[in-house]
């Protein structure tokens, strides 16, 4: 299922963002999700801010547990 997740707490950057961490403190993540024990498994698309900029991302899955996530939109079933 695709979706629009937001977060609790920020996925933050890192002062080493070349070395494969972010650019920018994420608060929304949109992708195609799978679910798993414990959370989403997913596939990114794009990763935002909190002032709506896309941010670079360094990785192509994450898993986010429950806890990560205040709520998501399912865009499409």
């Amino acid at each position: 299922m695709k979706v629009l997740a937001y977060l609790k707490t920020p996925l933050y950057r890192s002062r080493h963002a070349k070395d494969g961490g972010l650019e920018g403190n994420v608060i929304s993540i949109r992708g195609k999700a799978e679910a798993r024990d414990g959370g989403l498994d997913i596939t990114i698309n794009e990763l935002r801010d909190e002032r709506d900029q896309k941010v670079e991302a360094p990785f192509k899955r994450l898993f986010l547990p429950l806890g990560k996530i205040d709520y998501y939109v399912i865009e499409d079933a």
